[in-house]
């Protein structure tokens, strides 16, 4: 698989486009760690209502054990202690419910901080490194092969701008088909460059 340009200039700007995209993907980590963090701080108030509606029901309903064993304490005495556990679990609820809330919003803010930006990003630059990646990889088989020089150069034609097939011929298609070698080769060698592949690469075109 060619994953680089022979070319060093191309291959260079290619090594830093993924360096830039590594980078970019690890700041926006970075950020949404940092948002998950900032957010997450406003759960300690709900932390600390759960963790002060444990105490106070647990204190509550120990204070109400105790009152009922007393001797000669008429039955009832402990209801206010159980109400007030009750309140207790119900402050322990609300904290629960709010560090809750906190931690999705945390998350969701995280996950939307990173996926966006990255997201966006790849959909542009994953297809373009794919293309590349897909036609330089085809293109050097057939130039291993021995036998590609022809193919690249008929290629070249189908794809290269109009402008460019005349500086090399002003009748390209026919100097292909009566294998003109200076031709073939100077067409195979726009097509390699266009797909970051060096001349060097090339096999002197069969003759027709």
């Amino acid at each position: 698989m060619k994953l680089y340009a022979d070319t060093p200039s191309r291959r260079v700007a290619q090594l830093l486009a993924d360096l830039l995209t590594v980078a970019w993907i690890a700041g926006w980590v970075l950020l949404g760690r940092f948002v998950h963090e900032m957010v997450s701080a406003l759960a300690v108030p709900g932390e600390k209502m759960d963790d002060a509606g444990t105490s106070l029901s647990a204190k509550m309903l120990e204070a109400a054990g105790k009152v009922d064993d007393l001797p000669l304490v008429k039955d009832g005495i402990a209801v206010p202690f159980e109400g007030a556990a009750k309140a207790a679990d119900q402050l322990r609820a609300a904290g629960e419910a709010q560090v809750e809330a906190v931690s999705s919003i945390a998350l969701g803010l995280a996950i939307a901080v990173v996926v966006v930006p990255v997201l966006m990003w790849l959909m542009v630059y994953v297809p373009l490194r794919w293309r590349f990646i897909r036609n330089a990889t085809s293109t050097q088989r057939f130039l291993e092969a021995g036998t590609g020089t022809d193919l690249v150069a008929l290629r070249a034609m189908s794809t290269q701008p109009l402008h460019k097939l005349v500086k090399i011929s002003d009748d390209p298609v026919r100097a292909w088909r009566e294998g003109d070698v200076d031709v073939v080769t100077r067409l195979a060698a726009l097509e390699l460059k266009s797909v970051g592949l060096s001349a060097k690469r090339l096999a002197r075109p069969s003759v027709k």
